[in-house]
């Protein structure tokens, strides 16, 4: 008879005797089934009651004998494994200027389906349920260990967590908890890790992501089925660059350990990437103080310090209690609505935003319009329902009532200030009725009871009935792999924190929902990405995917993400201006017009004794060599405002072709006949100087073909290509302000091809100047001997003049090309108008003497004074030489 057992065993009580908390009994909570949620919890909670009269402590657990346990027929014992649950339920904020507990989510229900995660991980561990984990299937009855537990609220405070572990480690410290499920805040788990790491308590944690938690070594005994937010960063910062194309970030942080520790790996997984791919991150930092009696000047500063950074991308790390009052402030200094975006991390839960209602046009309403929420999920659900997640979820909402009154009644007993209204009491039904999806806590608390009893169970199986103590249970926690609710559990053995490649991260996007008086906006969120789980990868790297038919919608409505920075005012691309290539282009027109100009005077002249005495293929020449030179200023004038950058780049190979082309053709012409009038110096007795065809092909040939050699090894070798280059001159964002596109050079070693070059040219150069030097004293027909002398000295100079000015102005494309372009018109011009000028001005006094120039068949200038001529002749009359040389 059942009832005569519950009422004779002498472990079956009045609830009235038992410890507030742990009067969880009767048949509302099953707690006569073994099969139910309260057995075990139940029967370890009498155990405590009578001192454990009847058990035995060894390790971490207590071993209770058979003849215990009542309503059953097990003839073997039964190792109970207690677990400290440390949950956060609540947290303090400021209600009429005094601080109040609230439901940590608004509501209560988050922690409530939280609660329960851990609560029916329990129950199918103890129960070999394997609806949502294969592995524990029938494991009841091969595995004695059975998990119970004692809950608290930690009000999400450091210190009410500290004091409510000690009070019940001292209390309790004979037979201390064999573990601590929890806690929640980051900012609470890193004191408590290190006061459970003294006490060799393994300490498992479903939420705590600070990267801080990573240190082994500080926190030895700490492990958690959550990834660390290292992982969630490098998510997050693969989201922003990948998806939104953002090279900058704000990071809005709460300065405690997990918000400073998660703004450290945000920076850190920024710098990580690859070079080009990196993302600049600027954080600003606000106070975390319990009593939430905070200042909030400090989220003011931060949010005027994110305003004038001028970034338009924000990621928040910091909780609900702070979301209120970070987007008023948001919103009175222009950060919110079209023009940016919020992503928020997994401080701020989507319960948060339950039953919340804005009026259409306040700020909060703007504000929260396109925001989301970035965090790890416990899970994806699929179509086929395949996923740990999907099997999850329908377990989770196959509970009865036994369920939710058990979960219920494991709320916290009390809390600092008494008042046990702010736990959330769920009606009957609520689990089938599906009245709520259950939150990312439920899932990664379900999965962690589960490792908490494989790895008990793993142990088992090596020590047998030795059991275990407190940090083999958290190695072989760290060494347990299985397929959870979350996916495939993988610790990380470096850090003891879930692997990143082996979880789920998702984005939430929100959107506002008007109520049909049109007057306020609910908030919903949807999951629009999430990143692609792969276990054992050794890639740092997650890939982000959207759901399908899912499109993220920003402030303004759009799927188009707004600009992450402000629009760039301009680029100055200091590119030759119109102005300046008309002037080249009249420069080049005065060249072409003065060469075919006097290529038609010549034609029209030939026959005449100056154009003969001259010589017309002479002359000819030059027209066509500074012809050739001055087309050269079309490529030369040639930038990406008028042309493709493949034809800039063959403009750049054909202006050093036609330059020295043309430059080799005239001077050619000219050097001949500087070589042919220097040899009446070493020769007086010539009378006439004439340049033959022979005379000007020799060194034209010479130099044609030094310079052919020359432009075909670099054109082939390494051809001048045109380059768009950056200044180092930046704006706030390291945006370029000033570019520069011209010709350059492959490498540095292609400096040799204008060395040659210049080396062959200004060889020949400098050789015709001095020839020019040596004959200065002999006087010629028509002046030409002093003009081809001034149009070498002039070329000369305007090469050791012009070449330090190209170097100065190498990096200014429009000063290059003006440098250039002068230097060919002054050698063009110089060279056309000494040569034709004088020829035209003593063709007009020949015609007015009417002279006829054309009785003479001799071709050549005729030598009018010669200084050794005239010392002769200066002997002779005086009776030293009587001798006289006539040449003709």
């Amino acid at each position: 008879d059942i009832r005569a057992m519950r009422n004779s065993h002498p472990l079956f009580v009045m609830a009235s005797s038992l410890p507030p908390g742990e009067e969880c009994f009767g048949p509302a909570y099953g707690s006569n089934d073994p099969s139910s949620h309260a057995y075990y919890d139940h029967i370890y909670s009498h155990l405590k009651a009578t001192s454990f009269e009847s058990t035995i402590r060894q390790g971490s657990v207590e071993i209770v004998p058979p003849q215990t346990f009542p309503h059953t027929s097990t003839d073997e014992d039964i190792a109970l494994l207690h677990v400290l649950s440390l949950t956060s339920y609540t947290a303090k904020q400021r209600v009429n200027d005094t601080a109040k507990l609230v439901p940590r989510d608004g509501s209560g229900i988050y922690g409530f389906t939280a609660s329960n995660g851990f609560i029916m991980g329990m129950h199918h561990f103890n129960n070999g349920i394997g609806s949502v984990v294969p592995e524990i299937e029938g494991i009841n009855r091969t595995c004695p260990i059975r998990l119970v537990h004692t809950n608290y609220d930690t009000e999400s405070s450091q210190t009410v967590a500290l004091d409510t572990f000690n009070r019940d480690y001292i209390k309790n410290l004979d037979r201390p908890p064999g573990a601590v499920f929890g806690a929640w805040r980051s900012a609470v788990s890193v004191p408590l890790a290190v006061l459970t790491g003294t006490r060799g308590i393994p300490q498992f944690s479903p939420l705590s992501t600070s990267t801080e938690l990573d240190d082994t070594v500080q926190y030895r005994l700490f492990s958690r089925v959550i990834p660390s937010d290292a992982g969630t960063a490098r998510a997050a910062v693969g989201y922003f660059r990948k998806r939104l194309d953002a090279s900058f970030l704000g990071v809005l942080y709460v300065n405690d350990s997990y918000g400073s520790a998660f703004h450290q790996a945000i920076q850190e997984a920024a710098a990580e990437r690859e070079e080009g791919d990196q993302i600049e991150v600027k954080g600003y930092a606000f106070s975390y103080k319990e009593s939430v009696d905070f200042d909030a000047s400090e989220i003011e500063l931060a949010i005027k310090q994110l305003k004038e950074s001028r970034f338009r991308v924000f990621f928040g790390v910091f909780y609900g209690t702070h979301y209120d009052i970070i987007m008023n402030y948001a919103y009175e200094y222009g950060i919110v609505g079209p023009e940016y975006l919020w992503i928020i991390s997994d401080g701020l839960q989507k319960s948060y935003f339950q039953d919340k209602r804005y009026d259409v046009g306040s700020p909060l309403a703007v504000a929260t319009q396109g925001i989301s929420i970035l965090q790890a999920k416990g899970g994806l659900e699929t179509p086929d329902g395949s996923t740990g997640t999907d099997r999850f979820i329908k377990a989770y909402f196959n509970q009865g009532d036994d369920a939710v009154n058990y979960t219920t009644c494991k709320r916290p007993a009390s809390n600092s200030q008494n008042d046990k209204s702010v736990y959330y009491v769920a009606e009957q039904d609520f689990f089938r009725s599906k009245t709520l999806y259950p939150g990312v806590g439920a899932t990664f608390a379900y999965d962690t009871a589960i490792g908490i009893g494989l790895a008990a169970c793993q142990l088992f199986e090596e020590k047998g009935t030795e059991y275990f103590n407190g940090e083999e249970l958290f190695n072989a926690f760290v060494n347990t792999e299985f397929d959870g609710a979350t996916g495939r559990i993988q610790i990380d053995p470096k850090t003891t924190s879930r692997s990143a490649q082996s979880a789920f991260f998702v984005v939430y996007n929100s959107i506002g929902v008007l109520d049909k008086t049109g007057e306020s906006i609910s908030i919903e969120l949807e999951l629009t990405s999430h990143t692609t789980a792969v276990a054992d990868s050794e890639s740092s790297d997650v890939t982000w995917v959207d759901l399908p038919g899912k499109a993220y919608r920003y402030a303004d409505g759009s799927t188009e993400p707004p600009l992450t920075i402000p629009p760039k005012i301009g680029e100055n691309l200091n590119q030759i201006s119109l102005g300046l290539q008309v002037a080249v282009y009249m420069m080049m027109a005065l060249i072409f017009i003065f060469s075919i100009g006097f290529i038609v005077w010549t034609y029209w002249n030939r026959k005449t004794r100056i154009v003969r005495a001259s010589q017309p293929f002479f002359l000819y020449m030059i027209c066509i060599g500074t012809f050739i030179m001055g087309s050269a200023i079309i490529p030369i004038s040639v930038d990406d405002r008028i042309a493709s950058i493949e034809d800039c780049s063959l403009a750049c190979i054909f202006s050093p072709w036609l330059a020295s082309y043309g430059f080799v053709i005239a001077f050619s012409a000219l050097f001949s006949k500087t070589w042919r009038i220097n040899q009446i110096f070493h020769h007086p007795q010539l009378r006439r100087v004439t340049v033959n065809i022979k005379d000007v092909i020799v060194p034209f040939l010479i130099l044609l073909g030094l310079n052919t050699i020359v432009l075909i090894c670099w054109t082939a070798i390494s051809p001048l290509k045109w380059e768009r280059v950056h200044t180092d001159a930046r704006d706030d964002f390291g945006r370029e302000l000033y570019s520069n596109g011209m010709c350059r050079l492959n490498s540095n070693k292609d400096i040799a091809y204008v060395v040659f070059l210049v080396i062959i040219n200004l060889a020949v150069l400098l050789l015709a100047n001095i020839q020019a030097y040596q004959a200065r004293t002999i006087t010629v027909e028509f002046g030409e001997s002093q003009y081809i002398a001034i149009i070498n000295s002039s070329i000369l100079q305007a090469g050791i003049i012009g070449g330090p000015l190209l170097v100065i102005a190498r990096d200014s494309p429009a000063a290059f090309v003006l440098v250039t372009v002068g230097e060919i018109f002054v050698i063009c011009m110089s060279i056309l108008l000494l040569i034709f000028i004088p020829k035209i001005k003593y063709m007009k006094k020949w015609k007015k003497k009417n002279s006829s120039s054309g009785s003479s068949n001799l071709s050549g200038i005729k030598v009018l004074n010669h200084p050794k001529v005239s010392l002769l002749s200066s002997m002779q009359q005086s009776g030293l030489i009587v001798f006289t040389c006539i040449y003709n």
